[in-house]
Formats: C-alpha cells, sequence, structure tokens
C-alpha cells in the first residue's frame, strides 16, 4: 500500500474509485482476483482498497491477499504484474463501463444496509455535508472515461513506492 495526497471531494477520487474497483475491489471480477485467485489459484482472497478523507487530502491505496505463506513470492509477482499492466495500459471502454454499472449498484445496496447507512450519515455529519455529495458522487462516476482512470492513476500510484508488508 502507500499514502495518497486524496480527499473524496478531489477531481481524481471518482476515477480512483472505480479504477481501484476494477483492479481490485470487485471481490470475484476484478483484475487482481481473476488473476490471483481464478487464474493462478495461489490466494483464498485478494482485493485491493482506495480510501480518502472528506476533510484532509490523506488517503491510502492498499492491496491484500490471503494466501498460504509458501505462495508467497508467486503472489507478490502476479499482484506486481497486474498492477503494472493495469498503470501501464488502464481501461478498455467496455470494461470501464461495466465496473460503473456494477460499482454504482453496490454504492445503492449499500444504502439499504441501516449500519453502513448510519456509518455514511456520521462521515457526512462530520465532513459538514448532506446526502447530497453521493448524489454528486454516482453522476462524477457515471462521467468518468477510461483516460480519466489512467491519468489518476498515473497522478497517484507509484508501483515502486508500494510498501509490501508480509504477515
Amino acid at each position: 500500500g502507500l499514502m495518497l495526497p486524496l480527499k473524496d471531494s478531489d477531481a481524481d477520487f471518482a476515477a480512483m474509485t472505480v479504477g481501484n474497483y476494477l483492479l481490485g475491489q470487485s471481490p470475484l471480477s476484478s483484475r487482481l482476483s481473476v488473476r490471483v485467485r481464478g487464474k493462478d489459484g495461489l490466494s483464498y482472497g485478494v482485493g485491493s482498497h482506495v480510501v480518502a478523507s472528506a476533510v484532509d487530502p490523506v488517503g491510502t491505496f492498499m492491496i491484500f491477499a490471503i494466501i498460504n505463506p509458501a505462495n508467497i513470492d508467486k503472489v507478490d509477482k502476479a499482484i506486481a504484474e497486474e498492477v503494472n499492466k493495469f498503470l501501464a495500459e488502464g481501461l478498455s471502454a467496455d470494461e470501464l463501463e461495466q465496473g460503473k454499472k456494477a460499482y454504482l449498484q453496490s454504492m445503492k445496496v449499500s444504502r439499504g444496509n441501516d449500519s453502513a447507512l448510519a456509518g455514511m450519515l456520521v462521515k457526512e455529519m462530520h465532513a459538514g455535508r448532506t446526502m447530497a455529495y453521493y448524489d454528486e458522487l454516482e453522476k462524477r462516476i457515471e462521467a468518468v472515461q477510461p483516460g480519466d482512470v489512467k491519468k489518476a492513476f498515473d497522478r497517484l500510484i507509484d508501483a515502486k513506492k508500494l510498501v509490501i508488508i508480509e504477515a
């Protein structure tokens, strides 16, 4: 993972969010899951997260994998290859459209969970915002183009600076 100079209201946040969803957040269809869990059979679970503050320009990008320790070198290599490929090539228009649709649907589903909704309300109250923030975020995500994702990741993610922790 690494720290990012990112707020959830920044121009790059929507592109980072949907790009991350396609790279590693989508549990079974993300690039990391398809490669490390599906194709290579090296992980019980693999994914990534992008988190950004509503108040301060402090965000994080993290990748994780639950693995048999004997496979750690293979998993590190596979993840590095997928991240480097993602950074080099970006996304196709079709991949992005499918990802945006799935991510927006997941946002709507999460608002149907009382606990998740309460957490969202608290977060927005702390930031001095209303739930209108999520309406605007959805519009920003719908407007994201493949080049936007590549530019945001190029600006914020340097694969050489990723800190790897093995436990």
